[in-house]
């Protein structure tokens, strides 16, 4: 892998006094203060990961201050200087891309001993935006990318229409480019999950959120239920490698619409739409027995664009695939014991009737005796 353009120069690139080449419609500057904002309005987000606040600005639409704890570590000022000047690197359509696919930092918020209070982002278009329905109820929120790991049926169960196999696809290549783009440049995103990207059904695109936080080559790895890397063990970083993984893992999930096991099975088995060489470029991601063998993001995008799977490394051993999920018998409400038949008692014989029989007979016998004198 060359060597990334983010690491190698761009530090003569990120000085305060130069505006940021970025089209999102304001061309503020690389470095701001806090007062340079404006006044903030109330926060949307609280407290959630290593910020404490994320704020709309008011003199400035569609544009939030992310305001991180006040625990950084000094090095974040250079980190975010170099993740805002990366694009410059970029080809056009990438830099493009990276700009309508993600929130990417356009300037780092400084004041007086803190040289990295936060960092200005965009808000997620509004296409990504729309009214969900729970039973009786509704709600206008953002689209957490989240629903494509479920059916069809249960989108529609919402109020969205249903993506069909080429909306799954539309919105897993464009999950693809962006991680491609972040790996050519040498960061590592590490937060490839549910909750970090938003999805337009409409527009069949993703956009990806939290990237601020990306990292060059490495980063602690978080552990995130569900997404643990089986080849990063405990306590050591994240890497490409890792990525990888929970590229590969996303993509499964919302491809097949199955957010268990059942992913796995169903890329081995090519369920969907007869496309090999995307199943076999994500079983290389997810089983692969040597974290270095797993295909890139770009090798992975080559596969759902309909393109062969090159490999540039040997095939790797796999892993078997995980166990399904044991499926407990649904439990049945009791059966309720039968009701006793009651014991009806036979009626005593009727001593009366029995009486009149043997009267009956004596008068017949009597009568024979007095016929026959």
């Amino acid at each position: 892998m060359t060597e990334p353009p983010l690491i190698d120069g761009a530090d003569d690139k990120a000085g305060g006094d130069v505006p940021a080449a970025d089209p999102r419609g304001w061309a503020l500057p690389r470095t701001v203060s806090v007062s340079d904002l404006g006044p903030l309005a109330e926060p949307i987000s609280e407290h959630n990961g290593q910020a404490i606040a994320v704020t709309p600005l008011k003199k400035h639409p569609g544009w939030l201050a992310k305001l991180y704890r006040p625990d950084q570590h000094p090095e974040d000022a250079d980190r975010l200087d170099l993740l805002i000047s990366a694009p410059d690197t970029l080809p056009e359509a990438d830099r493009a891309l990276l700009y309508t696919g993600t929130c990417w930092p356009a300037a780092r918020i400084h004041e007086r001993g803190n040289p990295a209070v936060g960092c200005v982002i965009p808000m997620a278009p509004e296409q990504y935006r729309r009214e969900l329905r729970r039973g009786a109820f509704s709600e206008r929120r953002f689209v957490e990318i989240d629903w494509l790991a479920k059916s069809d049926e249960s989108i529609r169960g919402i109020g969205l229409p249903t993506p069909g196999f080429a909306g799954r696809l539309a919105a897993c290549r464009r999950l693809t480019e962006l991680a491609a783009i972040l790996e050519n440049l040498g960061l590592v995103y590490s937060d490839w999950s549910f909750s970090n990207a938003f999805w337009s059904p409409d527009q069949r695109s993703v956009y990806l959120i939290d990237v601020d936080g990306c990292q060059p080559k490495k980063m602690p790895d978080i552990h995130q239920p569900n997404w643990a890397d089986p080849l990063t063990p405990p306590g050591t970083d994240a890497d490409e490698y890792t990525d990888r993984y929970r590229l590969g893992l996303l993509v499964a999930k919302c491809l097949t619409g199955q957010r268990d096991a059942h992913a796995f099975h169903t890329v081995a088995a090519c369920h969907w739409q007869n496309q090999p060489a995307v199943s076999e470029a994500l079983l290389d991601m997810l089983l692969a027995t040597d974290r270095e063998r797993r295909p890139s993001a770009a090798q992975l995008g080559q596969a759902l664009d309909g393109g062969p799977y090159l490999r540039t490394v040997p095939r790797p051993t796999r892993t078997a695939l995980p166990p399904l999920p044991v499926q407990l018998p649904i439990p049945q409400p009791p059966v309720p014991a039968p009701m006793p038949t009651p014991t009806v008692k036979k009626p005593e014989p009727n001593s009366h009737a029995a009486w009149i029989l043997v009267l009956a007979l004596a008068v017949i016998v009597l009568f024979v005796i007095a016929s026959n004198h």
